[in-house]
Parts: structure tokens; C-alpha cells; sequence
């Protein structure tokens, strides 16, 4: 994923197709699960593929720049600017949830039943169950 609504895929990891996303805004973060490629970006883009080649916008209720996408335990969850954070069982809806800083939120992760989403000046918010 990267600017213009990029998207690239492969099969091979050597030769690659571009693809189209239906978006223009610069695309920041892509992963993979539970059957579904979730890419986010900025002004509150997520888009949703299960095949990686045709994608649909979700509506994220976000306005502010998406960094970061992980998967795990039956959730997404998306971080970004100002400290945004949206959740979804599914990858369709979308709900959002208390972050607890302001701070820019550039990544997230989930392992050993934790979720941890890291950003600017050295945040670090953590939480263990999930609601959608």
C-alpha cells in the first residue's frame, strides 16, 4: 500500500500487480486474517478485500489519519492520529474506542491475549479485552 491509493499484490513476492483501491488517499498500513485483507489510511480510510485484488471502503467514523492495522483473537483493531482507535468482529463495522492519549498512534499488535498499540513520544496503551 502507499500513496494514491496504492496497492500492490504478488503471488511470488517478485513480480507485482497494481490494483485498483477506489481511493486516492495515501494508504499506511495492510494485514491479513481470519479470511480478510484490511488496508487503512489517511482521513479515516479502511478498505476491506477478501481476494486482495477487489476492495471495498468501509466507513471507519473516523476523520483523522489511520497508521496502523493488526488482527487478532476474532478482532480488528485500527490506531491513529490523536490517538484513534477503532475495532470491528467482522472488518465491516466499525466502533470507536477510548485510547486514553492524544498522542499519534503509529502501530498495534496482538499477542498472549494483549493488545499494544505504540505511537508518538514514546506512548504505549495496552488492554486485554476487546468489546465490538
Amino acid at each position: 500500500v502507499g500513496g494514491g491509493g496504492t496497492i500492490l499484490t504478488s503471488t511470488n513476492g517478485t513480480s507485482w500487480t497494481s490494483r485498483t483501491s477506489g481511493t486516492t488517499v495515501f494508504l499506511r498500513g495492510v494485514t491479513y486474517g481470519n479470511g480478510l485483507w484490511v488496508a487503512v489510511g489517511y482521513d479515516g480510510t479502511i478498505l476491506t478485500s477478501t481476494n486482495g485484488t477487489s476492495w471495498t471502503s468501509r466507513t471507519s467514523g473516523a476523520s483523522s489519519d489511520l497508521y496502523g492495522v493488526a488482527y487478532g483473537n476474532g478482532f480488528w483493531v485500527v490506531v491513529g492520529a490523536s490517538g484513534t482507535i477503532r475495532t470491528s468482529l467482522g472488518g465491516t463495522s466499525w466502533t470507536e474506542r477510548v485510547s486514553g492519549t492524544t498522542d499519534n498512534l503509529a502501530g498495534v499488535a496482538y499477542a498472549d491475549d494483549l493488545w499494544v498499540a505504540v505511537g508518538d513520544s514514546g506512548t504505549v496503551s495496552t488492554v486485554r479485552d476487546i468489546i465490538t
